[in-house]
């Protein structure tokens, strides 16, 4: 009785002091203060620099604890965690006046007990799916999920990214990130099987008015052309809406892209890469399109608020 009493004394101090290292971003007010005024002031060129002050702020901050275990519920922001916990992106965006996004953001890897800073950029005007990120150079957006698989020899985690490329167009984007021998983070890998060849993203363009759904979820589906042992699939998928413009007369303007309407296109993870097959049966439809979830998505997506 005294051995099961001196381990459960043992559990709770040991819990207790867990609990009292983890540091809270939500101490620290003068951050998040500058988070939020960056977004409510009106002059573009203080939003920047405030966005500029935060930035440098919360990274200074981070990495100073990098070693210690940090709570982000606090802050308004792209926060999303690695299935294993070794990876977390924080990110945000900053809108100008003319509808133009900046973003910043930064990437920890437990393991590594290393922050990596995603420098303060606008939107690529030009999203390639064939371009690698590399050297400090990244693809501007707000990260919502992270996919953990292996791929190749390690695991490498797929992450599902927003930018608003302009007030008439929005991106989702699906890529790889991976760490190279010193650390290093790299955006892209040619894993994904499109119908225009082996891409390292890809990159869906949209109108800025529409809800286009791409989320990670489990679905039934029957594949063709591949193993016998393969065509039945019960997994968690890519999913998305397919894209398609107001009329033909609008082939190629990606500002008049919407969703087809109960239409869906998946991506499937097979030996290693990311397959695209179309007209899937969606048993769970990716995103209720209610009018409760697009505000939710906005509210996320446009910031500062005008």
């Amino acid at each position: 009785m005294r051995r099961i009493f001196s381990f459960l004394l043992f559990s709770l101090i040991t819990s207790s002091l867990s609990a009292q290292n983890i540091i809270k971003l939500a101490d620290n007010q003068d951050i998040l203060q500058l988070l939020d005024s960056t977004r409510k002031v009106k002059s573009d060129s203080v939003r920047m620099e405030l966005n500029q002050e935060f930035y440098d702020k919360l990274l200074n901050f981070v990495s100073a604890h990098s070693s210690e275990e940090i709570n982000f519920d606090s802050i308004n922001m792209g926060n999303v965690v690695s299935d294993d916990g070794i990876i977390r992106i924080l990110s945000w965006n900053v809108q100008q006046n003319n509808g133009d996004n900046y973003y910043g953001g930064l990437i920890f890897h437990r393991n590594l007990k290393k922050v990596i800073p995603l420098k303060i950029k606008k939107s690529e005007l030009t999203l390639s799916g064939d371009k690698l990120f590399k050297d400090g150079d990244w693809p501007p957006g707000i990260y919502y999920r992270i996919i953990q698989r292996k791929i190749n020899t390690g695991i490498n985690y797929t992450v599902l990214s927003w930018d608003g490329l302009s007030r008439k167009i929005a991106r989702k984007s699906i890529e790889v990130i991976s760490f190279d021998d010193k650390g290093n983070v790299v955006f892209g890998a040619p894993v994904f099987k499109t119908k225009e060849g082996l891409k390292n993203r890809v990159v869906n363009e949209y109108s800025a008015n529409a809800s286009f759904s791409l989320n990670y979820n489990r679905q039934k589906v029957t594949l063709s052309g591949v193993r016998r042992s393969q065509r039945k699939v019960d997994d968690e998928m890519i999913v998305m809406d397919r894209l398609i413009p107001l009329n033909e007369e609008l082939k190629d303007q990606r500002w008049a892209y919407v969703p087809a309407g109960n239409t869906y296109d998946a991506y499937i993870f097979l030996d290693g890469f990311w397959i695209l097959t179309e007209d899937i049966v969606a048993r769970n439809e990716p995103t209720p399109k209610t009018e409760t979830t697009r505000r939710k998505n906005l509210e996320l997506d446009l910031l500062p608020k005008e």
